[in-house]
Order: C-alpha cells, then structure tokens, then sequence
C-alpha cells in the first residue's frame, strides 16, 4: 500500500511579485517530489496544501 507524507505552506501576498517568489518554492518542492493537493486564498495569502508518496 502506498504512503505520504504531507506538508503545508502558507505563503502572505503583499505585492505583485510575492508570486514570483511562490513559484520559486513551489518549484523546489516540486523537484523533491512534493505535489499541490490544493490550495485555498485567505484574506492575507495563501495556503497550499502538498503531499508526497514515502519509501516504505
């Protein structure tokens, strides 16, 4: 049976290039295996929900 794990990112948005820095650390996590479960807008930013399958 497959496992995770999981992790979770808050990321606050106060100017127009926050995103660039968003898709930066997105990036990396993406490169360690890590997935976008999904993400939800809050009223200071983001929070970004990632989960990643374990060597079991």
């Amino acid at each position: 049976m497959k496992q995770f794990e999981y992790d979770i990112l808050f990321f606050e948005v106060k100017k127009q290039k926050d995103y660039a820095e968003i898709r930066r650390i997105l990036n990396e996590h993406g490169a360690k295996g890590w997935d976008v479960v999904s993400a939800e807008a809050g009223d200071y930013g983001y929070t970004v929900f990632l989960k990643r399958e374990t060597a079991s």
